[in-house]
């Protein structure tokens, strides 16, 4: 295990390069936008694949995507309710802001240098269910509040996007060559884990070049009330949890972290997509960064959480 000061020590000073470079105009943010789609088809599932075959998988990991599920639908409902009295554009990204964490642009590479491969495989695994919430729950959201013609089949629509997704199909495949056993050539796994180990710098470089907040002081006050509302109830389920589940150690301290993290990148593409209040979107995912890497740092750091 790296120490992990000098994991966030490290992975600050390359999304600080990554925001340097965005802000001296040598890379422009529609850049990033491509970057991230290669990543999302080449490096990230290339990852998803190297974990899954190697970890040794247990009953105990069906419990992740159950948990993130069920607390990504309770957030949204809670949301839902308790933002009914705000305008729709802005309660519609309230709402699907609530909702969904950003684990691969986000904890992959922090988690991967602190935890390892065994650590990765329970936030992949968490992940799984966390994309239920990001694409079924908070798309079916976004499109209810949103200020365009809503779309016609919803349903069929999510679910194409979630089976075309490149690191679902990895992670599925990952686990039949798990399960089955399945040699693969010395050459074909090679290749996998190069392409793997670019994932870490592309992620954090992406986090800098993304990284934004303008926004007017009325919209600070609903970002304050979104994330308060996400951090309030992800630390009192990730304490009922790591108290109560029967499970090892670095299974309760990878939960409790995840419980934690940032608002999903879809939550901006939603809101363009759907014509909410994109720039509210941009800065709950920016700001939100910003505090669950400081949370992340000092829990690891102070309360010793790195065991695994």
């Amino acid at each position: 295990m790296t120490d992990p000061n000098i994991v966030f020590g490290s992975a600050l000073c390359i999304i600080a390069i990554g925001y340097a470079l965005k802000s001296a105009g040598f890379i422009q943010e529609h850049d990033g936008k491509s970057l991230s789609k290669f990543l999302m088809h080449t490096t990230f599932p290339a990852l998803v694949f190297s974990t899954m075959i190697r970890v040794n998988i247990t009953w105990d990991l069906i419990y992740l995507p159950l948990i993130a599920m069920l607390f990504g639908m309770f957030l949204s409902f809670t949301a839902f309710h308790l933002f009914k009295n705000t305008e729709p554009e802005n309660r519609g990204v309230m709402t699907i802001g609530s909702a969904g964490f950003n684990l691969g642009i986000f904890a992959y590479p922090l988690i991967e240098g602190i935890f390892g491969i065994q650590g990765l495989t329970y936030a992949i695994m968490f992940d799984l269910g966390n994309s239920v919430v990001n694409f079924f729950v908070n798309y079916g959201m976004g499109n209810y509040f949103s200020r365009g013609p809503k779309k016609d089949n919803i349903a069929a629509h999510i679910f194409k996007r979630i089976i075309s997704l490149p690191p679902l199909q990895a992670m599925v495949l990952g686990v039949v060559v798990n399960v089955l056993q399945i040699k693969l050539p010395v050459f074909a796994l090679d290749i996998i884990s190069t392409i793997a180990s670019g994932n870490k710098p592309i992620v954090l470089l992406l986090m800098g070049i993304y990284f934004s907040v303008r926004l007017s002081k009325k919209s600070y006050y609903r970002v304050f009330q979104v994330l308060s509302l996400r951090y309030a109830m992800g630390f009192l389920v990730g304490g009922i949890c790591f108290y109560l589940l029967p499970f090892d150690l670095g299974f309760r301290n990878l939960l409790m972290l995840c419980l934690i993290l940032p608002v999903g990148m879809t939550v901006i593409t939603y809101s363009d997509e759907l014509n909410l209040n994109t720039p509210l979107a941009a800065s709950l995912v920016n700001i939100s960064l910003v505090i669950s890497f400081a949370i992340m740092w000092i829990m690891v750091t102070v309360f010793h959480m790195s065991a695994i």
